[in-house]
């Protein structure tokens, strides 16, 4: 097993643990990002240096387009809302990445010849799993965006598991994906941030209604 690219898998689910888990939208932006610009050196061999640039390229994008959104009103005081963080906590996050880790080490290939490092795929099954439940159970637009960037970012280390290194043009075509998702997703931040909502929420909440008193009169009893 190679050290260096079994550091830079591990750095790769830190990250994505770190991002599902912090309650801090600053925080979740910087470890998405850390995730997206570390996942095409999970390669052997590792991408063309023109392949590697345009992923980063469309990394830095993504994560700057999200960071505008999330960042303080400087001059103001007003501190950037927060987004929802992981219920269970970081631990409990660990543990469930380790074990995708270790089953997609144990299942890469799925069955048939792969052509690209088990460690892919064992980094790919361990974000996914951290992903899912941001996506499927987020209430608000910040932290179901940092799920989606990072289930796109596992399908592309599960490929890359399969597949081998991609390709020049798989690169580019890939780093301009990221940068349309990084882009959607700030729209869909920065106007759940505009709605009135006290942060990132979907929906706000709906305005508590009145007690209605009954229409008829009480009966009087002499």
């Amino acid at each position: 097993m190679n050290p260096i690219l079994a550091g830079v898998a591990f750095a790769v689910v830190a990250g994505s643990i770190a991002a599902v888990s912090t309650n801090e939208a600053r925080t979740a932006v910087l470890a998405t990002a850390i995730v997206l610009v570390m996942s095409p050196l999970v390669a052997d061999p590792l991408a063309s240096p023109a392949g590697l640039a345009a992923r980063l390229i469309g990394a830095i994008l993504a994560a700057y387009l999200l960071w505008i959104v999330v960042r303080g009103r400087p001059g103001t005081g007003v501190a950037p809302p927060e987004t929802g963080g992981s219920r269970i906590g970081w631990p409990a996050e660990a543990l469930i990445a380790a074990a995708a880790a270790i089953a997609g080490y144990a299942a890469h290939g799925l069955g048939a010849p792969a052509d690209g490092p088990p460690l892919a795929s064992a980094a790919g099954f361990a974000v996914a799993a951290v992903a899912v439940t941001p996506v499927l159970t987020g209430r608000d637009a910040l932290r179901v965006g940092v799920g989606l960037m990072l289930l796109l970012d596992a399908a592309l280390l599960v490929r890359v598991g399969l597949g081998g290194t991609p390709g020049q043009l798989e690169a580019l075509l890939t780093a301009g994906l990221i940068a349309a998702l990084g882009g959607a997703l700030a729209l869909a931040a920065m106007a759940a941030r505009l709605d009135g909502a006290t942060g990132f929420e979907l929906a706000a909440d709906p305005l508590p209604r009145g007690r209605h008193e009954p229409d008829a009169h009480p009966l009087r009893t002499s």
